[in-house]
C-alpha cells in the first residue's frame, strides 16, 4: 500500500511517518483493495481548540472513498484514534459486501422535502470543504458510500441516466434512502423514497 503523507503547520518526522504506516497500515488486514491511503497531519494554531492535533485520512476501496477523520492533544493518540475509525469503516464495509443486505425499494412519486429553516444566531458556522470524484454508480452503491463515509446524503451521478442524483437518510431504524432525479425540463426535482 502506497501512503502519501503531508502536514499542515508541522513537519512530519520519520518517527511521525513510520507510525502513521504502522498503524494504519494494520487496515490491509480488512480489505486487500486499498493501494493508496492519503493522510493529512495538521496542528490548528487556535489556542482555544483544546483538541487540536488532527489527523484525515482518505482512501478508496474498490471505488467507494473511505474518510477518517479525528482529533487530540497528541498527534500519536489522534492516529490512533483515526485508525480505530478506519478499521471500523472496512469492517462494516466487508460485512455489508459479504451480506448483501437488500435496501427498501418502495417508490412514492411526488413527495416534497421538508427544509429545517435554521435561524443564523451571530455565531460564525464551521464549514468544510471536501473534493470528492462524482463516479457514475448505482442508487444501492450510493446508499453504501453514503453509509461508509456517514453521511447524510450524497451527490451522485446515476449510472443509467448519466445525470447527478442525490441520495438521502430518510429513516436510519427502517432502512429508507430518498432519491432525488433533477428533471431538466422542468423547474422542479423528482423525489422518490429507495
Amino acid at each position: 500500500m502506497k501512503f502519501i503523507i503531508h502536514g499542515k503547520n508541522i513537519e512530519v518526522t520519520d518517527a511521525l511517518r513510520q507510525y502513521v504506516e504502522e498503524k494504519l497500515g494494520k487496515s490491509e488486514k480488512y480489505s486487500r483493495h486499498i493501494l493508496e491511503m492519503n493522510v493529512e497531519l495538521c496542528v490548528a494554531k487556535n489556542p482555544r481548540i483544546k483538541n487540536n492535533q488532527q489527523v484525515n485520512v482518505t482512501t478508496s476501496v474498490n471505488g467507494l472513498v473511505l474518510r477518517a477523520e479525528e482529533s487530540s492533544v497528541n498527534m500519536y493518540a489522534a492516529i490512533d484514534l483515526v485508525a480505530d475509525k478506519l478499521e471500523r469503516q472496512l469492517k462494516k464495509y466487508e460485512n455489508k459486501r459479504s451480506d448483501r443486505p437488500h435496501v427498501k425499494t418502495s417508490v412514492a412519486m411526488g413527495e416534497g422535502l421538508e427544509a429545517d429553516s435554521v435561524e443564523g444566531d451571530g455565531n460564525r458556522r464551521r464549514i468544510r470543504n471536501e473534493r470528492l470524484a462524482i463516479k457514475p454508480m448505482s442508487p444501492e452503491e450510493a446508499i453504501a458510500q453514503m453509509e461508509l463515509m456517514e453521511y447524510n446524503f450524497l451527490l451522485f451521478r446515476n449510472q443509467e441516466s448519466d445525470s447527478l442524483n442525490i441520495i438521502y437518510r430518510i429513516d436510519d431504524k427502517h432502512h429508507e434512502y430518498g432519491l432525488i432525479i433533477p428533471d431538466e425540463s422542468v423547474d422542479e426535482a423528482v423525489v422518490m423514497k429507495v
